[in-house]
């Protein structure tokens, strides 16, 4: 795998830069996940969820982070490659540097991180792209308030609808009825009856293009997912491997950055501990609380 052909401290600032841009955005992601240990039925998380999937600035946003993950894993591993290459003989006296076994095994905690991510995309990301299905929550007041149906409605009222609209009309009402009469029956109304929640994609299908503001529901999706034990506890180990890659990440940012200093350095080292373990428990916090404590 060859790089562009700019100098490897160039590449290594670059590294340094996008990772620290990912090391922010993972305290966003993270308070945003905390949301779902609040006991309100999921409506905190639900407003970060559809401000986050909605606002045309997030959406921006999320493309820069996108490229800057795809930059960071191509260049990283290109790097660790050339590294390789250029030493195919080991060093007959180990590093003794405190840090040296974290950065030998960067490329490794860095696979695992890749793996929790992919893990995350399959589950969360590409439910919300449409390439993967989930479950789905609707808000109650655009359930029966799509323009089109509002306007059929008043055509109906007033006996301007042909024959063959006006059946289509009743088809679509029998939906949005049975949609409705499901969430009743079965208490998918949240608490504050502002959403219908826990959908399944078989339950959406006959009412997509008839009513409004059909969302992921990422609440019980979780909620689903995290019960798994095992799936919880594989999360728990990429938490942990994410932590040791996040320690050594920060602290080489810095120091390619040229920020570290002997009269700084040990703050450096120990903030990078105390961020890489606050990211790591506030992430295991809500698949610890469903397991143990749902």
């Amino acid at each position: 795998m060859n790089l562009p052909k700019i100098a490897s401290i160039s590449r290594k600032i670059l590294v340094a830069c996008v990772g620290l841009f990912l090391l922010v955005f993972l305290l966003v992601h993270m308070g945003i996940n905390l949301c779902l240990l609040r006991p309100d039925d999921g409506e905190w998380y639900s407003i970060a969820c559809n401000f986050m999937g909605t606002n045309y600035i997030i959406k921006v946003f999320e493309v820069v982070l996108f490229a800057a993950l795809i930059a960071h894993i191509i260049i990283t591993v290109a790097l660790q490659i050339q590294n390789w290459k250029a030493r195919p003989v080991r060093y007959h006296q180990p590093s003794k540097s405190k840090t040296s076994a974290m950065s030998k095994t960067m490329i490794w905690t860095g696979g695992l991180v890749f793996v929790f991510l992919a893990l995350h995309f399959v589950n969360f990301y590409f439910v919300k792209l449409g390439l993967v299905e989930g479950k789905y929550m609707i808000q109650t007041e655009h359930a029966l308030s799509s323009s089109e149906l509002q306007a059929k409605y008043m055509a109906y009222t007033q006996g301007k609808l042909s024959p063959e609209e006006m059946a289509t009309f009743q088809t679509e009402m029998e939906a949005v009825q049975g949609l409705m009469i499901k969430a009743e029956s079965e208490g998918l109304y949240s608490d504050d009856m502002k959403w219908i929640r826990n959908l399944s994609a078989e339950d959406v299908k006959p009412v997509e293009g008839i009513v409004e503001g059909i969302e992921p529901d990422f609440y019980n999706m979780a909620f689903e997912l995290f019960g798994n034990k095992v799936y919880s506890v594989i999360y728990l180990i990429l938490f942990v491997a994410l932590a040791f890659h996040l320690i050594h990440a920060m602290q080489s940012a810095f120091q390619t950055l040229g920020l570290n200093h002997n009269k700084y350095n040990k703050f450096i080292e120990g903030f990078s501990w105390v961020y890489a373990i606050i990211i790591a428990l506030g992430f295991a916090a809500v698949p610890v609380y469903i397991m143990f404590f749902v």
